[in-house]
């Protein structure tokens, strides 16, 4: 009888474990192919190099610098879900080179993310803060990523018009 007995606990023993087995395989994939997976951020990042245009088509101001954005892609690695950060160091110099500016893009708040599939573009509204000798807070910005390799910084003209004009500054990705 004992031995009846030890072998009814091994079974149970056994099919306790393929429970805790298959259940974890059926979490694991879950969580896999999940479009809010919580992996590691892509780092973009790449020097900065625009001009700013004046309303009458003149060159105002030369922008160069540095940008770097983390980025949580959907599984396919191309539509942005969740920006956790953007920042741009930006040296402004206007056309006649009389005098340099230093600005520094930080506290990227994310509003909205779109993907354009025939542009391969997506689209990222926010607000951020531009410090120089004063930060300038929630300034609308709209972030435009193409092919993953250009970014068009796009800021609200009616707060930074006098620092960068109204034009996109563009840096690509390396």
């Amino acid at each position: 009888m004992e031995a009846n007995s030890f072998i009814l606990l091994i079974i149970i023993l056994q099919c306790a474990l393929l429970s805790i087995v298959i259940g974890q395989q059926f979490i694991t994939t879950h969580f896999a192919y999940s479009a809010t997976n919580s992996t590691e951020p892509l780092k973009l990042t790449g020097p900065i190099n625009s001009l700013q245009f004046s309303s009458d088509g003149d060159v105002s101001w030369i922008v160069s610098g540095r940008w770097r954005m983390d980025a949580n892609f959907d599984n396919a690695e191309i539509v942005p879900i969740t920006i956790r950060g953007f920042n741009a160091t930006l040296v402004v110099v206007p056309a006649d080179g009389s005098k340099t500016e230093r600005y520094q893009l930080s506290d990227f708040k994310q509003d909205l993310i779109s993907y354009d599939n025939q542009t391969n573009t997506s689209t990222i509204n926010g607000k951020l803060t531009m410090e120089s000798k004063a930060p300038i807070e929630n300034i609308g910005v709209v972030l435009k990523l193409i092919n993953k390799n250009l970014l068009a910084i796009s800021l609200d003209p009616s707060k930074i018009r006098d620092q960068l004009g109204e034009t996109p500054i563009y840096g690509i990705e390396r």
